[in-house]
């Protein structure tokens, strides 16, 4: 098989790829990348069932059971599947969600889960890649499970992950391999639609739910409650593209000098969107080209494109990313040393969580989180930072930093994520000068933050409403 852009480094595969005889349809089964429209797997799914002249169904499901299922995630992928349920019609794709309250339940009665019976009737599955959190487990438990191949398909990089044969170490490494690779990928991704539309039948009755009836649907739900949605935050691609549009008219002109300001909404804010695929990366960029100024422009697609894929290269290549492990081996033993050095003061993961420490800036780092389920990047440097000298291991740093921003942020449970934490251990980074606590690793202050944006202002817009 071949991927429709011509570049088979998109397909990721286990075993044979030859589609099953007999098969009714070709099924693309939606985990991470949910978009109707500039979607690469879907894309294969259409050019297979095409060249078989059988139709293509999308299948897309919500379990409960996930780790850190909430009523944030849950209202947010709800959110985004009321506008998949609108584009994959205009596209004359069939598309069905299912919603499962109770996994066990159907488990007690012997019931198969409706992929699996879907992937049994299918003469290939197409699947969205995707290198961490419990996709990889997920498409490896279906490949097991049915005779149909299937294939994993990367949509949510501009160069294709397969494209770097090693993990680099820092981006100055993978820059100018992403530079140069550029011109061949950063490109308009088509919308072909399926030559055979008949519909087929489905093992359960799809779900295309309405705005006002979401919170009734998760509140039906085995999930935590105790996360609320974000009172800022719409999942789907229409609010995708309403972000996208208000900082290229906002934010990008103003990006070199203020991004780094919380208070400055010059940054995209696009992460949650760009984690659960509402919107690719190759309509935001060339967007963002077209609006520009060019200085503005090549700074943000640095950040945009060179730290993003950065991160989904070291979780692609480094099977051990989510664990203390993959922090370099000379910040950990840096890190390690230091453990006996006094700490200014040692807080209890729920006096983290709940942000009760006697730092203001601190707690208003995590009452974002809290309260909105974002986190600006400048302050989530300084946020995972100040946890490792509050925290006797810097492994039992490490274990809290990713529970808090996977549990709240929408954008967790993302390459970026473990990109982003580990940066604060040494990832990605260069000794700098030995000080206590984090012996050569960099250090940054909440104190000599301060100094660099209004923190005041900050804390304050944090406490409002908490």
């Amino acid at each position: 098989m071949t991927a429709t852009d011509g570049d088979e480094l998109r397909l990721h595969t286990a075993g044979p790829t030859r589609p099953r005889p007999g098969g009714e349809f070709v099924l693309y089964w939606i985990q991470t990348t949910m978009r109707a429209t500039e979607n690469q797997a879907l894309n294969v799914a259409i050019a297979q069932a095409d060249a078989l002249g059988i139709p293509v169904v999308a299948y897309h499901g919500l379990r409960p059971d996930y780790p850190w299922a909430s009523d944030r995630i849950h209202t947010f992928i709800l959110e985004s599947v009321v506008d998949l349920a609108r584009d994959f019609e205009a596209r004359g794709i069939q598309y069905g969600f299912y919603l499962e309250r109770d996994p066990a339940g159907r488990k007690r009665k012997g019931a198969r889960s409706p992929l699996v019976a879907l992937a049994e009737r299918a003469a290939m599955v197409v699947t969205d890649w995707f290198p961490t959190f419990i996709v990889p487990r997920q498409t490896a438990s279906l490949r097991g499970k049915v005779e149909a191949p299937v294939v994993a398909v990367d949509s949510c990089t501009v160069v294709p992950a397969r494209f770097h044969e090693r993990e680099w170490a820092t981006a100055r490494g993978i820059r100018p391999r992403l530079l140069k690779a550029l011109p061949h990928y950063l490109h308009p991704v088509p919308n072909p639609r399926p030559a055979v539309r008949r519909r087929v039948e489905l093992p359960f009755d799809p779900l295309v739910p309405e705005p006002d009836a979401i919170p009734e649907l998760v509140a039906a739900c085995a999930i935590d409650h105790s996360v609320p949605p974000s009172p800022t935050i719409r999942g789907g691609t229409r609010a995708a593209r309403k972000r996208l549009r208000a900082f290229l008219r906002d934010g990008l002109g103003r990006y070199v000098e203020e991004r780094g300001d919380p208070n400055a909404d010059a940054s995209s804010r696009l992460s949650p969107y760009l984690h659960f695929g509402n919107i690719s990366m190759n309509e935001v960029l060339l967007a963002a080209r077209e609006a520009g100024p060019a200085k503005q422009y090549e700074k943000f697609q640095d950040e945009a494109l060179t730290w993003r894929e950065l991160a989904f290269n070291f979780a692609y290549h480094d099977p051990g990313h989510r664990t203390w492990k993959a922090v370099p081996e000379w910040a950990r033993k840096e890190l390690d040393d230091a453990t006996g050095d006094p700490r200014p003061a040692v807080y209890s993961d729920e006096d983290l969580e709940f942000a009760r420490t006697d730092d203001e800036l601190w707690n208003a780092c995590q009452r974002s989180l809290l309260r909105d389920g974002e986190l600006h990047n400048y302050v989530r440097m300084l946020w995972g930072k100040a946890v490792i000298m509050w925290k006797r291991k810097p492994a039992d740093a490490l274990r809290v930093l990713e529970h808090l921003n996977h549990k709240y942020a929408l954008d967790g449970r993302d390459p970026n994520s473990y990109g982003g934490i580990h940066w604060c251990f040494g990832k990605f980074d260069r000794p700098f000068f030995r000080r206590p606590i984090y012996g050569t690793v960099r250090y940054q202050s909440l104190r000599a933050a301060r100094r660099k944006f209004d923190a005041k202002a900050y804390i304050e817009r944090m406490a409002a409403g908490a």
